[in-house]
């Protein structure tokens, strides 16, 4: 369903701009809308993540419906966010073989 509504973002918005973007964006590590991985699925933080998340989506609909673009962009912007935190999350995490793609991320420093 999170693919789904990501690619009915990418209709609604009818910019060749944002659909290219979109689509190199669910190109990167823990950034597409699949991307939740099953070390975030099971801590402590992730339905709270989740439920944001999906307020976030509730949220920009309601801007894109007003016409409040600004206001849509400033929700989607934070809500790429989630995918940086999972990321990081990821990278901390003591399981990464269980998260085989978390292997050629290089840490820096």
């Amino acid at each position: 369903l999170n693919q789904r509504f990501h690619n009915l973002l990418s209709e609604m918005a009818g910019s060749t701009v944002i659909t290219r973007e979109l689509e190199r964006v669910v190109n990167l590590p823990f950034a597409s809308p699949s991307g939740f991985v099953v070390a975030q699925a099971n801590s402590p933080q992730a339905r709270d993540m989740l439920i944001v998340a999906q307020d976030q989506h509730r949220q920009v609909l309601d801007a894109i419906e007003r016409r409040e673009g600004a206001r849509a962009e400033a929700i989607m912007r934070e809500h790429s966010r989630i995918a940086q935190r999972n990321l990081l999350e990821a990278m901390q995490s003591q399981d990464l073989e269980r998260m085989p793609g978390v292997r050629l991320i290089r840490k820096r420093g």
